[in-house]
């Protein structure tokens, strides 16, 4: 899976700190996103600070051969928008998933 990040307005060291809080949360989505192609999925992430209100919006967006998900959440803090976006991503996920399937639940040839 390819990861793109976008920061806006984050120092170089909240980048850091936000690298290192998010990489795991990614792999989580491993084990949903092994029916899909490996070129297929392309997630997407967006991150912004606002100075005035100190708060973060985070947008996730994962791309996928049939469908586009995301996620966003706004916050004061970093991790508590990531867990909330990657919890409502993980749930579009697995709803989209459960409809993929459902559409292939005809009955077969074969046993007609």
């Amino acid at each position: 899976m390819e990861v793109t990040v976008a920061y806006k307005h984050l120092s170089s060291v909240e980048e850091r700190e936000f690298n290192d809080y998010i990489t795991p949360k990614i792999q989580s989505f491993q084990p949903l996103l092994t029916k899909f192609s490996e070129d297929s999925k392309n997630l997407k992430i967006h991150v912004e600070k606002f100075e005035k209100h100190n708060a973060f919006k985070l947008e996730m967006r994962l791309l996928l051969h049939s469908k586009e998900l995301i996620a966003e959440e706004t916050s004061h803090s970093f991790t508590k928008a990531i867990d909330l976006a990657k919890d409502r991503l993980t749930t579009q996920l697995k709803r989209h998933i459960a409809h993929l399937q459902k559409n292939r639940e005809h009955q077969s040839i074969r046993t007609i």
